[in-house]
């Protein structure tokens, strides 16, 4: 251990040299080669498009202004250039800039030490998503990257701050702009020198330096596009933003010259406000226009995303719904198709979205959005939240699975889905049905292209074939010229097909890795509890990337690449709270308190985990959902209430308890599915909190692990009697030493479950005789008793039923019996073989109930967990949801959150439902968590470190 602390300690020491930069970009490289591997470079979002912009850069006359107006010549040069060259380029310069931005994000956190340069630069790594967005060539790769360097250059300016560091961070905002229009919300960040602790003059003048290289380098090119292009692009430089860079362009003067160039500035304003009057929009009318949505930035969503248009809205809806009636419904292919305005505005389709911004102008649009927005306020506002909870926490990228595919296999496709065209019938006419769920085959009206010879049109022969057509040949010359170039640089990539098995296991690792909330969550707890130096470093570029994301979130649906770029400065911020070192604190008392923290940061996330979980368990019943266990216990009272013998084999779908469970359901039965399963999965979390209060547990953060762990999930999604059976067994332990209780408990639980019954065995070991003689007293009266409420009909069958049932599904569940036959014994072999492991643990259990070495209550702990191993050793047939009853030792043991607690999360991968089908990793990890814990709650092992205490969260006056 000493040997790898100084190990370690040169490790810190050496991180941060020039050597530990070289070492980690070859490191990086290392790690994309190999994913490049088994993943080539393929085309990103949109890559078409950019290849579109990257050829008309250098054209005089554009073909398809729409694609310069909406896309970043950088980004353009970025995917272009490479392509150029060739595809192995593209697959170069990828590498490289993953590698330049996993050490730029080092660099960053090393602000924060080299722990926290460490723990950053192997998460990212790892990080797969990260991974898989630069093997997209597109622009999201490249603002990933420029925005790592952009998030250096503000660490270094928030450190030292100076006019030229601001200078530089102002001009890497211009570039983020070039990059990703959308990107022009980050001049707030311009703002951050406010809050740097110095004199105001120089707060201003950091503020001026920024802001003023942000505006020139933005609108640069939109200068340059009005000069090359004139009217055929919509790109003119905001007069707004240049006269308020002039504004505070003063503030970068010393102070003595500082009021006259205000005064010059000021009459220069003036003058030119008296001969010119006001240039475009003052910041009072630019605020009320995007309230208003006069530039109708909410149009997509409101049509597209949330589906909030239509007629009734409003008289501007109305006259939008009559351009649309007369000008596109009459044309092909709405009039074959028979779509109507109703349809029309309450489709969503992006091909009818096209022709609705080609047809109706943009003031009646504007004021049509605004409608749609005041008719539905309610539904305009969730689809916003949504959306933005989906980047936050439902957003992993995925590569294609289908990367590359030969000529053959193309040709193949393509002649299999001619062969499978579907039709539709419209008004007595047989159409082909357009494809991916659209109501139209295509717009109606195509792009719009800038021709300056005459027109070009979409021209519409039938319902399905259509072409576009140019009035001058030299015009389709251009068009069909930009076409085959940006056909040539497409084809270039990927080089080579993709592992296709590799992929899904990065796109499943991907799917598993810890969304962007858990590291904002994760952060934001740890900067409030230790609130680290320099904490503004990683504060800062995690509220450009919330910036970011939220104003993406506001007008465009949830995807992946939007959030991923910026992902590392969430990782960022939650390292560099953990590990930082905290104001006012040596390092020695900061390391003293990590148990803290991570306890403290455990329970919210398991807590804000758990939330999740349950809230799309409760979202599915609110679909129609009805868990599956639930759905055979409903059955089963439905049989009862009419005196009927619920005994029928039915595979997975048989009832094989005894007939009082499905009396218990009974009351549940005439609500419906959807109203009995709210209220059986409300009982059963009842019930596993009240088992866990009466086992003694009082730490809120246990409670918020138990919620998320997979054997507590797969008893309450599944609507099983798991919870009940933890509460009878938490019962019979809190009142062990009364008669009625416990012997009530037990019975009951036998009765509902019968493998339970080495819980009256407990009971007598642990010398409460009449406890366990009362508890089978009530087992056989409570089994008589349903049993005779409906005429013991079934009774003769019952044991055919179990037998039938164990033969078809103990060798699959994660029984002894299963590990047996795992083991190539014959099924009666692996049958005796569990027996006597039960009697054996059965037997180990008396002989501790007498060892006077351990204190009364060792011993009853020690005897109860041995019985419930008993238990499940004899039953046939274990499921997932089985584990539940682990609680009980688990508690007992380790009443407060510690490692041991961390071990029933390797039933995670056991899945909720999924059988493990005699495989041995999940039959091995079952059997090893399992003995864990039940090997820590005999043997008494204490588990260190333990997780420090929180302040208590008391639910009682105790």
């Amino acid at each position: 251990m000493a040997f790898l602390a100084a190990k370690w300690r040169s490790l810190e020491g050496w991180v941060g040299s020039r050597g530990s930069a070289v070492a980690l970009f070859a490191l990086a490289l290392a790690v994309f080669a190999l994913q490049s591997v088994f993943m080539p470079a393929y085309p990103g979002r949109d890559m078409a498009r950019y290849l579109q912009t990257f050829f008309q850069l250098g054209y005089h006359v554009p073909v398809y202004p729409a694609v310069l107006n909406t896309r970043g010549p950088l980004s353009a040069l970025g995917v272009g250039v490479p392509l150029e060259i060739g595809g192995w380029a593209a697959e170069v310069w990828l590498a490289a800039l993953y590698a330049l931005s996993i050490v730029a994000w080092g660099r960053v956190a090393l602000t924060f030490g080299s722990r926290a340069a460490i723990l950053t630069s192997a998460i990212l790594l790892v990080y797969p998503s990260y991974g898989i967005l630069f093997h997209q060539l597109a622009s999201d790769s490249l603002f990933a990257a420029a925005f790592a360097g952009w998030a250096l250059l503000l660490s270094r300016g928030i450190e030292r701050p100076s006019i030229r560091a601001f200078v530089l961070v102002g001009l890497g905002i211009g570039v983020l702009v070039l990059i990703r229009p959308a990107n022009q919300v980050l001049l707030v960040m311009a703002l951050l020198p406010l809050v740097l602790p110095a004199p105001w003059r120089d707060r201003l003048a950091w503020v001026a330096a920024s802001f003023i290289p942000a505006v020139v380098v933005s609108q640069a090119w939109k200068v340059f596009a009005e000069l090359r292009y004139g009217d055929a692009v919509a790109l003119k430089p905001s007069t707004g933003l240049l006269a308020l860079a002039l504004v505070v362009a003063p503030l970068l003067l010393p102070s003595p010259w500082r009021v006259r160039a205000g005064a010059v500035v000021a009459l220069l304003v003036v003058a030119a406000l008296a001969v010119k009057g006001l240039p475009g929009e003052s910041p009072a009318q630019y605020t009320r226009s995007v309230i208003r949505n006069e530039s109708n930035q909410f149009l997509y969503r409101s049509f597209e995303l949330d589906r909030i248009m239509a007629p009734e809205n409003g008289p501007a809806s109305r006259r939008a719904a009559g351009i649309v009636q007369s000008n596109l419904l009459t044309r092909e292919p709405y009039r074959s198709y028979g779509v109507d305005v109703h349809e029309f505005f309450a489709s969503g389709s992006d091909r009818m979205f096209g022709d609705l911004t080609g047809v109706v102008p943009g003031t009646d649009l504007a004021e049509a959005t605004r409608e749609a927005i005041r008719r539905h306020p309610g539904k305009f506002a969730s689809s916003i939240v949504r959306t933005l909870w989906e980047q936050l926490a439902l957003r992993p990228v995925y590569a294609p699975e289908a990367v590359a595919a030969t000529d053959a296999q193309a040709s193949t496709q393509a002649g299999a889905q001619a062969g499978a065209t579907e039709f539709i019938v419209v008004n007595g006419r047989r159409l082909p049905k357009p494809t991916e769920g659209q109501p139209i085959p295509a717009s109606a009206i195509g792009p719009l292209l800038w021709t300056p010879g005459g027109q070009a049109r979409e021209v519409w022969k039938s319902p399905t074939e259509h072409s576009f057509v140019f009035t001058a040949a030299r015009d389709q010359r251009r068009y069909d010229k930009l076409g085959r170039d940006v056909e040539r640089l497409s084809n270039r990539i990927p080089t080579r097909e993709a592992a296709q098995s590799v992929t899904h296991r990065l796109n499943q690792a991907s799917h598993r890795f810890p969304p962007l909330i858990a590291w904002l969550v994760i952060g934001v707890v740890a900067m409030a509890f230790r609130r680290p130096r320099n904490a503004l470093v990683a504060l800062a570029p995690c509220v450009a990337g919330l910036v970011v994301i939220v104003a993406t979130a506001v007008v465009a649906p949830s995807v992946a690449e939007y959030a991923a770029p910026v992902s590392p400065a969430f990782i960022l911020f939650a390292a560099a709270g953990v590990l930082g070192v905290p104001v006012r604190r040596e390092r020695a008392e900061a390391a003293d308190d990590w148990r803290e923290l991570a306890g403290l940061v455990a329970g919210v996330v398991a807590a804000l985990w758990a939330l999740t979980i349950y809230f799309h368990t409760f979202r599915f019943y609110a679909d129609g959902g009805v868990p599956d266990d639930l759905q055979v216990f409903l059955n089963a009272a439905a049989k009862v209430m009419h005196f009927a013998s619920p005994y029928a084999y039915a595979a997975d779908q048989t009832f094989a308890y005894p007939p009082l469970l499905a009396w218990l359901v009974a009351p549940l039965q005439p609500l419906g599915a959807t109203a009995a399963a709210v209220i059986w999965t409300v009982v059963s979390l009842a019930a596993i909190g009240l088992a866990l209060w009466w086992l003694e547990l009082r730490d809120w953060r246990c409670y918020a692990f138990v919620g998320v762990f997979m054997f507590t999930r797969s008893a309450v999604n599944l609507g099983t009697v798991e919870a009940l059976l933890l509460l009878a067994v938490a019962a019979a332990w809190r009142w062990r030493d009364r008669l009625v209780e416990p012997a009530a408990a037990v019975g009951l639980a036998v009765v509902v479950k019968l493998f339970l019954w080495p819980l009256a065995v407990w009971l007598a070991l642990t010398r409460r005789i009449r406890a366990a003689l009362v508890a089978v007293v009530v087992a056989v009266i409570a089994a008589a008793v349903s049993w005779a409420a409906i005429g013991f009909a079934g009774v003769g069958s019952y044991p055919g039923v179990l037998r039938r049932l164990a033969n078809d599904e103990s060798s699959s569940s994660y029984s002894v019996v299963a590990l047996g036959v795992r083991a190539h014994m014959p099924l009666l072999a692996a049958r005796i073989v569990a027996v006597l492991v039960a009697l054996a643990l059965l037997a180990a259990a008396a002989w501790l109930a007498r060892d006077s070495r351990r204190t009364p209550r060792d011993r009853d702990v020690a005897t109860l967990t041995l019985c419930l191993a008993a238990a499940f050793a004899a039953s046939p047939i274990v499921w997932v949801h089985y584990f539940l009853l682990l609680l009980v030792p688990l508690v007992l043991v380790r009443p407060r959150l510690s490692l041991l607690w961390l071990v029933p999360l390797a039933y995670q991968p056991l899945g909720a439902t999924a059988w493990p089908a005699g495989d041995a990793r999940k039959l091995g990890l079952a059997l090893a968590a399992t003995l864990l814990i039940l090997g820590a709650a005999v043997l008494r092992v204490e588990w260190r470190p333990a997780l420090r205490r929180t302040p208590r969260l008391r639910l009682s006056s105790r």
